[in-house]
């Protein structure tokens, strides 16, 4: 049984992507509140990624 409190890789791969199609679409947009919100959370998720598979 998965502790509650571990990530699962494939979900966090999901959203990573996800964001950066989220970064993707402010860019073409033009939206820098966006392109920054977005571009500090696709940082920190694939940190995050980085992190856990270092383990």
């Amino acid at each position: 049984m998965k502790n509650s409190t571990e990530i699962d890789l494939a979900e966090l791969d999901e959203t990573i992507a996800k964001t950066f199609r989220e970064v993707r679409t402010a860019v073409n947009g033009h939206n820098e509140k966006s392109v920054h919100m977005y571009s500090a959370a696709l940082r920190a998720l694939v940190e995050l990624r980085r992190d856990l598979t270092a383990r």
